[in-house]
């Protein structure tokens, strides 16, 4: 006997729930429609299928029919009031919504676990690649040593236009506007904020950690010039932002930093709008898994998988998630780095150790030297205009 379909209630048909409309009404074979799509703005023609359109989100949450809720809306506070809503009443809910999924975990998991409800986020990490799936799968009985990832589109196309075409960061930026892989604001992209929100996530299904997103230190790419990006060419280094975390001897140690890899480093080959994740385990080596990070169609299919997961029945086991989870600490950590300081504060240098120079004008010294994690933390905190700092390749290591 075949099973009933699985009705959906779906909140936003913007970018990617367009992009999972497209895809869930093309595959026959998830077992599941969408009965109703709930939009805030009017007005606008809408290519939804046979759902309903609807203003009202009690049309969704008023409706027995509706067994889960897909939420793939840019609005935070009223994502997570749906989620917990439905959660709290004998509904599964999947988002997109990395920021909410990471300020909220250690709730949102304390409700999966009270209400016996799932709620998945594949699509809030890495657009199309499956990363949770593994980490929570594959990886569920390994001891994870350290998980890097590219994971923002955006900055990586940049960073690649303006390496490649050797134009400046800006020029690369309105380029990746013009394609569609930037936001009209695109500042959460360019401060590491959007990949801090993917780590912390990573690091719940990876160790088991629960931390919040400001206790990670992040530092973007907005800052950086074509001097910064044309110091690893002698080199033949390329940047990249990356999201990083791994043991310790004192804990776990985690940052979202621009970082240079050597041009036999796989996350060199990473390009344009991809995305990479590279987890090292204790038995199983590293592994890299590599997609595509931005789009409609890469993140819609995302969230289909959830739908498709939740008709077999899964949801996270949050295994890991125990008190033997390691602490995030590694203040004390060392990175070595270059350093862009202001002329006008070189007083700086005095924080760094093992100051090698590398040239200075009237208006920058430019050096590479290692700093303490915590030091760099501080010295960022500070807001210093001019200031900039890449990771050197020893990051990219294995520690």
């Amino acid at each position: 006997m075949s099973q009933p379909s699985l009705t959906l209630g779906a909140f936003g048909n913007g970018c990617v729930g367009q992009g999972f409309l497209e895809l869930l009404n093309a595959n026959g074979g998830t077992a599941a429609h969408v009965k109703h799509v709930c939009v805030k703005e009017r007005g606008r023609e809408r290519s939804i299928g046979n759902a309903t359109l609807t203003y009202e989100a009690l049309d969704i949450l008023g409706d027995d029919q509706v067994r889960a809720i897909v939420e793939l809306t840019n609005d935070p506070v009223l994502a997570l009031d749906v989620i917990k809503h439905a959660l709290n009443t004998g509904r599964n809910a999947i988002t997109a919504s990395k920021r909410v999924v990471a300020e909220n975990l250690a709730e949102l998991i304390a409700l999966q676990r009270t209400t016996g409800q799932s709620l998945l986020y594949e699509a809030s990490c890495a657009a199309s690649i499956p990363v949770l799936r593994a980490l929570e799968t594959h990886f569920s009985g390994e001891e994870v040593l350290r998980i890097d990832g590219i994971l923002n589109g955006t900055t990586n196309y940049i960073l690649t236009k303006a390496q490649e075409e050797k134009i400046s960061p800006a020029e690369a930026l309105r380029q990746a506007q013009e394609a569609g892989f930037a936001e009209a604001d695109p500042s959460s992209d360019l401060s590491g904020t959007d990949s801090r929100y993917k780590l912390v996530i990573l690091i719940a299904h990876a160790f088991g950690t629960i931390v919040r997103p400001s206790s990670i230190l992040c530092h973007g790419i907005e800052g950086l010039n074509a001097g910064d990006l044309a110091f690893g060419a002698p080199n033949g280094w390329s940047l990249r932002l990356i999201a990083s975390a791994y043991r310790s001897t004192d804990g776990l140690v985690a940052h979202v930093l621009p970082t240079f890899v050597r041009s036999n480093d796989a996350f060199a080959f990473v390009r344009n709008e991809y995305n990479a994740v590279r987890i090292e385990g204790a038995n199983s080596g590293t592994h890299l898994l590599q997609g595509k990070g931005a789009g409609k169609l890469p993140t819609g299919l995302a969230v289909l998988s959830d739908v498709q997961q939740l008709i077999r029945g899964g949801g996270y086991g949050y295994a890991k998630v125990n008190e033997q989870a390691p602490v995030l600490s590694g203040g004390e950590r060392r990175l070595e780095v270059y350093a862009r300081i202001p002329a006008t504060h070189q007083e700086l240098l005095a924080r760094f150790d093992a100051v090698r120079p590398i040239d200075d004008s009237k208006e920058f010294v430019r050096v590479t030297g290692t700093i303490v994690l915590d030091e760099l933390r501080a010295l960022l905190g500070e807001g210093r205009d001019g200031f900039q700092v890449i990771a050197l390749p020893h990051l990219s290591a294995k520690c």
